[in-house]
């Protein structure tokens, strides 16, 4: 393996893992606050839903925002200063939600400056790109995907004991998961080298031309709007989850994180393992295809199973099925997109992510106000959009046949 992958994987290891640990505690936090927070009109469960969707969504929000001009950024000036960069705003974020126990605005500055921080995303998928071929680009997605779920393996259970060991309070928290960021930001300085050349970007008016022409092209802008519909469906699920296992399965943080960690070892092993044994038999395109049918029938099932073992059984067929269609998905964009605008195509991508997660909470948590089981048949029926879209469209990159 490459030395290069090595280090952005452990880069993008820690980075989610500081923001794993607040998993937990976000959605439990903002529906206390916003029911505590006396100039807020209390009683009315569509306004509690929307406030609660906006407090969890200002993280995408920030992301939504940055996240392109990061991608730019890094093709212009490389992509190790914006990861030193966003690696310093890592550690700003949860310090200060150390500190947001009792006030719902501090939760929200948070929020805003954590999210900035994690615009880098896009970042890193551009540097891993850069450092490998085509043949290699799939698998090497998929130890980049591995890398991110085992951020969230390790963080959410890491985060439900802090908050137990403090009292429910979100000081230890914060402070962890700040010093995550803090040696992140060390391991970035001393040990993560560039992978762009200077020079190697497009001139400034020459890329954006470029880019409007990309996404003109329908290969890259099919990926891309399924990849939105996509993110949109399985946001319903993140962001309402340990609302209803706390309200349905009467789950404590440390049992929900459980099931989730379940999704993000199978996700891990697919994406750091598996994925690299079957994509040259079957092919990324069939992958994607199988990873999202997995998805929708899941989603739909989870408010009405019930623990443990048919909860477990969906969680890793969840996983297998993320696991499938991310590193795929990732590796198709890459290719369908000019070289030398990778950094700007993924920041945009991943800004269709944040855009998903900054809609996803509020309809999600309003249709929570409704039914539990609300947000998550939205979701399977929203997931069946990409589902048949992968199943139905054929798609090409640049000089192959369509298959």
């Amino acid at each position: 393996m490459k030395k290069p992958i090595v280090a952005i994987f452990l880069t993008i290891f820690l980075d989610m893992l500081s923001f794993g640990t607040v998993i937990p505690d976000i959605q439990l936090r903002a529906e206390t606050l916003v029911k505590q927070a006396s100039w807020l009109p209390q009683g009315n469960g569509a306004v509690l839903g929307l406030v609660i969707g906006f407090s969890i969504a200002l993280f995408s929000l920030a992301q939504f925002l940055v996240a392109p001009y990061l991608g730019r950024l890094s093709d212009e000036r490389g992509r190790r200063p914006v990861l030193l960069a966003t690696c310093t705003l890592a550690v700003i974020g949860p310090l200060l939600y150390a500190f947001s126990g009792a006030s719902l605005v501090v939760l929200w500055l948070a929020r805003v400056i954590h999210g900035m921080a994690g615009g880098n995303l896009g970042v890193a998928y551009a540097y891993v790109a850069d450092v490998t071929d085509e043949k290699d680009r799939a698998s090497s997605m998929g130890l980049l995907g591995a890398a991110f779920g085992l951020g969230f393996i390790f963080g959410p259970p890491l985060g439900s004991w802090l908050i137990q060991l403090n009292g429910g309070q979100p000081v230890y928290l914060g402070l962890v998961s700040a010093f995550f960021a803090l040696t992140n930001l060390a391991f970035v300085y001393f040990l993560l080298p560039e992978s762009r050349a200077k020079g190697s970007a497009l001139p400034a008016e020459n890329r954006f031309k470029a880019m409007a022409q990309a996404f003109r092209e329908p290969t890259l802008g099919l990926l891309l709007g399924l990849f939105f519909v996509a993110s949109f469906a399985f946001t319903h699920l993140e962001t309402t989850y340990y609302r209803l296992a706390h309200d349905v399965y009467l789950f404590d943080r440390m049992q929900t994180s459980m099931v989730l960690v379940t999704v993000g070892i199978v996700a891990a092993v697919v994406q750091g393992g598996l994925i690299r044994v079957v994509e040259p038999v079957v092919g990324e395109r069939n992958l994607l295809r199988f990873g999202y049918i997995l998805q929708a029938p899941i989603l739909a099932s989870m408010p009405f199973v019930m623990p443990w073992i048919p909860v477990i059984v969906g969680a890793i067929l969840l996983g297998t099925g993320s696991g499938l269609a991310q590193p795929s998905l990732s590796s198709l964009v890459s290719k369908a997109a000019p070289e030398a605008m990778r950094g700007g195509i993924f920041g945009v991508n991943q800004s269709l992510g944040s855009l998903a997660r900054i809609i996803g909470p509020f309809s999600a948590n309003v249709a929570y106000a409704k039914s539990p089981a609300a947000p998550y048949l939205l979701a399977a029926a929203i997931m069946l959009i990409p589902t048949l879209g992968f199943l139905t469209f054929k798609f090409q990159t640049p000089g192959e046949a369509v298959s």
